[in-house]
């Protein structure tokens, strides 16, 4: 089975929300990696969970004929497992402590969207305020990872089919400046794996489930690939508000 991965920036989502303009990449900082003195937390905003989505499906009908026809996919797509991105918040810990460093984890999910919005900071900054974690924490930065679409996608125009299935993730990963909210990393995903040929196999959808987990380890790889640089400083923060 032959697996195309397509790695599209220019639509992927920046951090809180926004899309327009979208955020463009912004490389890791060697700066910060480099500097021991510097202080980086680790934090997820709450998962979504698995499903399917019918981009471009445009009214209540067109929505109604489309998940008819997709009914069994969307009730396989809740079923798949959310372990491995669960799990990326400490694979990026345990990254970072395998370059002889502290690991850090801010427990509690962050809830992005709660917090409160920037105003005219403009591309390269986050347009939401994360600078209260820095006292909180006495942190300087922190690595957010941002997942708002995982599972299977399949697109169409109002109620006309126009692709096959594929497993889908997307979101962003950043390093955020806390006193200043300036991504010091900016990582787009938008992350797409296909089948060739007949991907409606059964009610277990094989190939399109062995796409998925390949689109997260993917995912892995992408995130974990630019911290495989020089030592970081890191604090361990447990929120204390969580149980």
């Amino acid at each position: 089975m032959r697996i195309k991965i397509l790695l599209i920036l220019a639509a992927a989502t920046a951090l809180g929300g926004c899309v327009s303009p979208p955020q463009t990449p912004v490389s890791l900082s060697t700066e910060i990696l480099t500097n021991p003195e510097s202080r980086v937390g680790i934090a997820m905003d709450t998962l979504p969970p698995a499903n399917l989505q019918l981009p471009g499906v445009s009214c209540l009908l067109c929505l109604a004929v489309a998940s008819g026809a997709n009914s069994e996919l969307s009730a396989h797509a809740k079923t798949l497992s959310m372990d491995e991105i669960i799990q990326l918040k400490a694979d990026v810990v345990s990254t970072l402590k395998n370059q002889d460093r502290e690991t850090l984890v801010v427990d509690k999910p962050l809830l992005i969207d709660k917090l409160p919005k920037t105003k005219r900071l403009g591309a390269g900054y986050s347009k939401r305020d994360f600078s209260s974690y820095a006292e909180q924490y006495q942190l300087g930065h922190m690595i957010v990872i941002d997942i708002n679409r995982v599972g299977m996608t399949r697109p169409y125009a109002s109620y006309i089919l126009t692709g096959a299935a594929q497993a889908a993730v997307a979101g962003c990963v950043a390093m955020v400046d806390l006193k200043t909210n300036k991504y010091n990393w900016y990582l787009p995903i938008d992350l797409y794996l296909s089948v060739d040929g007949e991907w409606d196999e059964s009610k277990d959808f094989p190939g399109l489930t062995n796409a998925y987990y390949q689109v997260l380890e993917s995912l892995r790889d992408m995130v974990l690939s630019p911290l495989n640089t020089s030592p970081l400083k890191v604090a361990e923060v447990v929120s204390p508000t969580a149980k």
